[in-house]
């Protein structure tokens, strides 16, 4: 009985002695482990967390929150560093803008999160240019394409108006008259055309062109006139046979202005209400012989006759003046002449010149006057 007593005082403390060593095995493992984890402070493209580790580098924080970082990425501190209690790790992911400036494109990685950020980056501000997007606008991992046009001097011809010059931030001509506010509808002619590319100093026409229909009621046709040749009839001789009378129709018209005036007129439709009759006219076709009047005379008459039309009073050149002394009509008939001039002796035109003579001076004959010395 003593025996078994004995043991079982032996086998508890051996027991408690066991739970002893276990309590203390556990302490020092969770004291260990506390001393192994640390708080890091991580911030990803501006957002931040905290996260617990036993990682012992940068890397490995990273890798053990499942981020994946590229040579396009800006990661403080770097990969490699050790990381303690309290270490602060900052990634910026890089990303693609694809620029394009007035046409012409370029992708850049950069590590900010908003364009005007991304362009003070690439050391590209595009102050006064028009972009596509805002400048506060957002980047996102998968990048962004962004376009500029930047502020160009250009010369604008409008409507016909007086042209202005201007500095504008467009990349198209469309875009360069919306910024100016001229309103252009699809009948306008645009030059360069209105999806052009502008380069500064480049010159914009614009003509205003506006196209309406007009009806046109009891419009008149010209009438033809028919010829008919007769050889008794001299050459200069005419006779109407028959009288033309014009003809009526009712037009309607398409009219094209341009910049206000009109540029073309196209017949649409033409209904003739009145048919036109032709004029019918007889013409001579005999040539009428040249008449020759040199009567003589030594007179200052006849010598002013020899230098205006070497002394022949019968001559008609067909240059508007007759005769010896080379009267137009209307002077003829102003002194009482009739008929014409060449059609008359030299003693009649003799007797016209002196009274054209006595009103008006030998200023009348000016080249010939003087070179006879009469004035």
């Amino acid at each position: 009985m003593r025996t078994r007593i004995a043991r079982l005082a032996k086998s508890k403390a051996l027991l408690v002695g066991l739970v002893a060593a276990v309590i203390l095995a556990v302490a020092g493992t969770i004291i260990g482990y506390a001393t192994l984890n640390k708080d890091v402070t991580l911030t990803l493209d501006g957002e931040t967390r905290t996260v617990s580790t036993m990682q012992g580098t940068v890397a490995d924080v990273l890798d053990d929150e499942g981020i994946e970082v590229t040579d396009k990425d800006v990661v403080l501190p770097g990969l490699d560093e050790k990381v303690t209690d309290g270490t602060r790790i900052s990634v910026k992911f890089g990303r693609p803008l694809d620029l394009t400036v007035d046409g012409d494109l370029k992708t850049y990685w950069v590590n900010s999160t908003d364009v005007n950020s991304a362009l003070a980056e690439i050391g590209l501000r595009f102050r006064g240019a028009d972009l596509s997007a805002s400048r506060s606008a957002s980047i996102g991992r998968d990048g962004l394409a962004l376009e500029v046009a930047t502020p160009k001097k250009l010369t604008v011809h409008f409507a016909g108006d007086k042209p202005i010059t201007r500095t504008v931030a467009a990349l198209t001509v469309a875009d360069a008259l919306k910024e100016l506010e001229l309103k252009v509808d699809d009948d306008d002619l645009v030059k360069p055309a209105a999806d052009a590319e502008l380069g500064d100093g480049d010159k914009i026409v614009v003509t205003k062109v506006r196209v309406e229909t007009r009806k046109v009621s009891d419009e008149e046709i010209a009438f033809e006139t028919v010829e008919r040749s007769d050889a008794a009839m001299f050459d200069d001789e005419s006779e109407i046979l028959k009288d033309g009378r014009h003809g009526l129709r009712d037009v309607t018209y398409r009219l094209v202005f341009r910049n206000g005036e009109l540029h073309k007129r196209t017949v649409v439709t033409a209904a003739v209400t009145r048919k036109p009759v032709d004029k019918v006219v007889k013409v001579g076709t005999k040539k009428r012989p040249v008449e020759t009047n040199y009567a003589p005379g030594n007179s200052v008459w006849d010598r002013l006759a020899q230098c205006e039309s070497g002394g022949n009073w019968a001559t008609n050149t067909g240059n508007g003046y007759y005769g010896g002394l080379q009267f137009s009509a209307s002077t003829w008939r102003a002194v009482g002449g009739t008929g014409l001039p060449h059609q008359h002796s030299r003693e009649e035109q003799i007797k016209r010149g002196q009274i054209l003579q006595q009103r008006a001076g030998w200023g009348q004959w000016p080249h010939c006057s003087a070179k006879l010395g009469l004035r």
